[in-house]
């Protein structure tokens, strides 16, 4: 079973399925469903999220940086190790449960993305990143638009991402992101946070095979291309 696991090929694609809403023109009915409805919840719902969240909370005791406590407090929660596996799942697939109102993360999902847009008006540039995976993904994509379509983390430091898996990895030049330092439980990742709406175009796709010295088995190189959100503002539509 696990070598059939290990050859699974996942694509690269536009993720249709994503929950990959942006908020562009709902934030602030989002921020107070967010704040008078999901996140208390979603905490009565997952004992396992109310655990972490309010651990988190010890840490976060101001808000700083134009973001709120929350905003701090779910980026401390999605840099841990025990939410962002399940989380990143469900938004990836979640188009349906979250236009149906059963989607389970709204208030991690609306506060990471309003608080990547907050940091991205200070930090109003590009960044190089590198992400490494153990996983294959479908090789035949040069050119290609595609999206990760969940909120996808990255890294500004080669070495750490080699650390992450180095079966097929990522070169990418990302625009819609924000650096996390300064707000992670694990500050030396250097992580940059890439939210789920954010599309790139795929311009190398090199192999081991052919270049001896690659850093990956396989190196997919992305160029940001601005943004889709299939799912923009979709809970106050109606349907």
């Amino acid at each position: 079973i696990a070598a059939a696991v290990s050859e699974q090929i996942f694509p690269l694609d536009m993720a249709p399925n994503s929950a990959d809403d942006q908020y562009i023109g709902c934030k602030g009915k989002m921020a107070h469903l967010v704040k008078t409805k999901y996140l208390e919840k979603e905490m009565k719902n997952s004992a396992k999220f109310k655990h972490y969240w309010q651990n988190s909370e010890k840490f976060v005791k101001f808000p700083k940086d134009h973001l709120t406590r929350n905003h701090l407090v779910a980026l401390h929660v999605y840099t841990g190790k025990y939410i962002y596996r399940q989380f990143n799942d469900d938004t990836r697939y979640g188009r349906k449960q979250y236009k149906h109102k059963t989607f389970s993360w709204y208030s991690l999902h609306f506060l990471l993305t309003e608080a990547i847009q907050i940091l991205k008006k200070t930090q109003n540039k590009c960044y190089l990143t590198y992400r490494g995976t153990t996983a294959n993904f479908d090789k035949y994509v040069l050119n290609k638009e595609i999206r990760f379509g969940s909120f996808t983390s990255s890294s500004l430091n080669l070495k750490v991402t080699q650390g992450f898996g180095t079966k097929s990895c990522f070169e990418i030049i990302t625009c819609e992101s924000a650096e996390l330092t300064k707000y992670s439980q694990y500050p030396y990742i250097k992580e940059v946070l890439i939210p789920p709406y954010e599309k790139f175009r795929v311009t190398a796709v090199r192999t081991k095979q052919y270049y001896k010295d690659l850093w990956c088995d396989t190196v997919f190189t992305l160029k940001s291309s601005g943004r889709t959100s299939y799912m923009n503002c979709a809970l106050f539509k109606k349907h």
